[in-house]
């Protein structure tokens, strides 16, 4: 019993002694927040860095961040060069974004995938975003709400007013048949003026001249991008999703004047579902989708006290939804010939033995010919404060 007493209080000392060998001390690393990559002059790698500053106290004109950037013969060797000019340890584990120059995603995104899946400090959950020009050139951008770049971009993913996909889920999608890759499409754009707050105010300004902002997706075919989707198209990817995430639906009412005007309505919930079909040697697909929203704008004169009236804008709304879908689809299939949405991916768990005889080798030469067939269905559940339109005839007003 005593041999054992004493074996124990051994174990637990030297336990007590131990620690984790790999251990790095935080002020011995440098925090990677976002990752910009761009095919330079020899088709050489250019790797930017954005790193988080430890001491703000000494941050100049109070950045968050600091920008670092090398070209090398891959990633990994630019990203070396980089780390010999860093007297701290770079860490991506807390790497929020990855965004892609147009240049290198049209070349092939194999490489990018390949580095990433590998390197054991990289996140698969970070986002995989693609932009028209230098990715560097965003990362030099101010953050307009957040403390970061990264942030800011990363909490504009989670919003889901554009549809996205991780690294893992980018990967998974070239693995995989029957879909393709995307990315969010991520621009400059011009800002608004903001309040100038530092006393460094020429800078300040400067920084404020442009934001960041999700204009749509990239397309791909494999591993290469060959186009992009509008915001409007790209939301329809999220309605096929069923990841609808407080999308507003504006269209136009037509007809004699006092039905005419416009309407908006907020999607509170969605849900679409796809069936394959296959009929002896033609596939197609019925698209059904059913969403329930809350009427905010009416500029029509209709009253919504009215059943009837209530059927007009559902049915109008309901017009607009299968328009913008069939428009989203078409454009894939004519133009692309790339099937972002998963068309085949379903043919498949719907119809396995058929998609591994027939479809699975030539579907990229078959899905721009398949046949979408699509219904929607929308229900208005809520029409805010008021029932009658406040816009009124002039005659009205008069009186």
């Amino acid at each position: 019993m005593r041999k054992q007493v004493i074996l124990l209080f051994t174990v637990i000392a030297m336990f007590g002694m131990t620690g984790c060998w790999s251990r790095v001390e935080l002020n011995d690393v440098a925090i990677v927040t976002a990752t910009a990559l761009d095919l330079a002059d020899r088709n050489k790698i250019q790797v930017s860095i954005q790193v988080l500053r430890i001491n703000m106290n000494n941050a100049s004109g109070g950045n968050a961040t600091v920008l670092f950037s090398e070209e090398g013969e891959s990633i990994l060797d630019a990203y070396r060069i980089i780390q010999k000019k860093i007297p701290r340890h770079l860490n991506f584990a807390h790497n929020r974004v990855i965004i892609v120059g147009d240049k290198l995603a049209r070349s092939g995104m194999s490489d990018v995938i390949e580095f990433f899946s590998r390197y054991r400090d990289a996140r698969g959950n970070s986002y995989l975003l693609a932009t028209k020009g230098k990715a560097a050139d965003l990362l030099k951008i101010g953050p307009s709400f957040e403390k970061f770049t990264a942030e800011e971009i990363r909490e504009e993913q989670k919003a889901k007013v554009i549809d996205n996909v991780s690294l893992r889920e980018f990967a998974y999608r070239l693995l995989e048949g029957g879909i393709e890759p995307i990315a969010s499409q991520i621009q400059s754009v011009p800002s608004s003026d903001k309040a100038l707050t530092s006393s460094n105010n020429d800078k300040k300004k400067q920084n404020n001249e442009w934001s960041l902002a999700l204009v749509g997706v990239g397309v791909f075919r494999k591993d290469h991008l060959i186009g992009w989707m509008n915001a409007e198209e790209a939301e329809c990817l999220l309605w096929f999703r069923n990841k609808v995430k407080g999308s507003v639906i504006t269209t136009m009412l037509t007809g004699d004047k006092r039905e005419s005007g416009k309407l908006s309505v907020q999607i509170m919930k969605s849900k679409t579902t796809i069936k394959p079909k296959l009929q002896e040697e033609k596939v197609s697909f019925d698209v059904r989708v059913e969403m329930i929203g809350d009427l905010y704008e009416n500029t029509t004169k209709l009253s919504t006290n009215s059943l009837k009236n209530l059927e007009t804008i559902q049915l109008a709304v309901e017009a607009e939804i299968q328009s913008r879908i069939k428009s989203t689809v078409k454009k894939l299939q004519l133009k692309y010939k790339s099937d972002i949405v998963g068309f085949g991916r379903m043919l498949h768990r719907e119809h396995k033995k058929e998609w591994n005889e027939r479809f699975e080798k030539r579907w990229e030469q078959e899905f721009p010919h398949v046949k979408v067939n699509v219904t929607a269905h929308f229900k208005i559940i809520g029409t805010g404060r008021i029932n009658d339109s406040l816009t009124w005839e002039e005659r009205d007003f008069k009186k």
